[in-house]
């Protein structure tokens, strides 16, 4: 096999090298390979046991130990899972280099790119956006001023965000606003704007949407009171229009147009509060921009989350998790013994999962259900799932203010001896004295001979509130306080 393979450092890669084992190692004809090839190819798993059991004889007829052929046989089957052939496989890796290429030096560019293509599929958004976050690159809300139809990168660490990803504002709308802005400057008002551009394309619902997404919050005034605005800026703007188009002069006004209805002025009403208006923001853009109702629990939901939805969608997940989130969309159903089960989306900071609770499960925890609640599920992933497409079944529901005593059972704290000195060492007594709680206590320190050792702390239980969490980590590092 080494000439075969010597190639590819010993791993099988192409479909090629494939036929050229059978044919070499187990006497198959190049037609006979070229079967095992397809069947490959296809995944025909009958087929495969068959080609594989006389792959087997074969080669032990050609002299091959039957363990030998067997592991030969297995890395066959192995390789049938992600094969291709050799000019296949070498334009995928060219193209999977360019791609890596470009993520790597022009990391703006190419997720503007791949988020303006994958525009019109939400989940998709949801998971470049993640993406970007990562790769430290920062996702600005669509700007009236400032944002095209597509997303564009505005420097090397921004990306503006696409008019057209907005619902309602379509590309007709946008190519008039666009116009006109490039033409007369940015847009100072909502009724400037409604002045200017052409409102038998921008109607009515284009306006609402574009405030509700945060696209009008450079103007004057705030969203509500923009929204409250949208049906008198209109109807400003079309008498503006039709004005101008009537070409009316007025003898006093030394030949320019006749004045029209003064400019109204934006309605006086309360703004909203910060959940009221990402909530009409997630309405027409499908998720949060300009902010998040989950940020201020962040730290419980990192804390004892055991997955990460912003992590890579091919990565396998867990048969069992623990995530926090707020529930949205709540329905009840029955189900045919006529008992209450729930379905719901779980909001997390780095996406949703889809969530079934049945009959039992419910029952328990009915009294936590309701909308825009915060809390945490521990559950079974279900047949499918991925981190771009969570589905869970409920277990078991914590409420997030139970959740620091309920989960906590081990306060971790690592350290090398040679970096903590004996006063700081009593200063962290005093303080595990002053917090104490449920939680065991252990220390994880490095010697100065570089040895691990592991110390349990059994005469004191220590609280896991993120007070004393904060002292602990400003010490000794983030990544050196940890809870199981």
């Amino acid at each position: 096999m080494e000439l075969i393979l010597k190639e590819t450092n010993g791993i099988i890669v192409y479909q090629e090298q494939v036929m050229q084992i059978a044919n070499r190692i187990a006497g198959f004809t190049l037609a006979e390979a070229d079967s095992l090839r397809k069947a490959m190819g296809k995944k025909i798993r009958e087929k495969m046991d068959e080609m594989m059991a006389k792959f087997v004889d074969g080669a032990v007829a050609q002299g091959v130990g039957k363990k030998k052929a067997k592991e030969i046989a297995g890395l066959i089957e192995k390789f049938a899972q992600y094969g291709f052939n050799k000019s296949h496989a070498t334009a995928y890796a060219y193209v999977a280099y360019q791609t890596a290429w470009l993520k790597t030096h022009y990391p703006a560019e190419f997720m503007a790119a791949n988020l303006s293509t994958e525009m019109s599929n939400l989940d998709r958004v949801v998971i470049l956006i993640n993406e970007c976050r990562k790769l430290g690159i920062r996702v600005d809300p669509p700007d009236v001023n400032v944002s095209v139809t597509d997303f564009y990168p505005v420097d090397d660490n921004t990306i503006s965000f696409g008019l057209n990803a907005i619902k309602n504002v379509g590309a007709k709308a946008l190519k008039k606003i666009l116009e006109e802005r490039e033409k007369g400057g940015p847009f100072t008002t909502i009724f400037e704007f409604c002045e200017r551009v052409d409102l038998s394309s921008v109607n009515k619902k284009v306006v609402e949407s574009l405030v509700l997404a945060g696209a009008m919050d450079g103007l004057e005034g705030s969203r509500a009171q923009l929204h409250g605005a949208v049906e008198t800026a209109i109807k400003y703007g079309q008498q503006v229009q039709s004005h101008n188009q009537a070409d009316q002069v007025d003898i006093f006004s030394a030949g320019g147009l006749a004045p029209v209805t003064r400019c109204p002025d934006l309605p006086d009403v309360p703004d909203w509060s910060e959940s009221e208006a990402l909530a009409r923001e997630k309405q027409v853009v499908g998720m949060y921009l300009s902010g998040h109702p989950l940020l201020k629990y962040a730290e419980d939901l990192e804390e004892f989350s055991t997955i990460d939805l912003n992590d890579d969608i091919n990565r396998k997940l867990p048969e069992k998790v623990r995530l926090g989130g707020m529930v949205t969309n709540l329905r009840i159903q029955y189900d045919r013994r006529n008992n209450p089960m729930a379905f719901f989306y779980l909001d997390c900071l780095g996406g949703q999962a889809d969530v079934v609770m049945f009959a039992s499960v419910y029952e328990k925890y009915r009294h936590l259900m309701e909308n825009d609640r915060v809390i945490f599920v521990v559950g079974k992933t279900s047949d499918g799932s991925n981190f771009g497409d969570l589905k869970l079944i409920a277990d078991e529901v914590v409420a997030l203010e139970n959740v620091r005593d309920y989960f906590s059972s081990r306060l971790n704290i690592r350290f090398r001896e040679d970096e903590v000195t004996p006063e700081e060492l009593e200063s962290l007594r005093q303080e595990a004295e002053r917090n104490r709680g449920s939680c065991k206590l252990t220390f994880h320190l490095k010697t100065q001979s570089n040895e691990d050792r592991v110390i349990h702390a059994h005469n004191i239980r220590v609280s896991s509130g993120k007070v004393f969490l904060g002292w602990l980590r400003e010490r000794f590092g983030k990544s050196n306080v940890w809870i199981e």
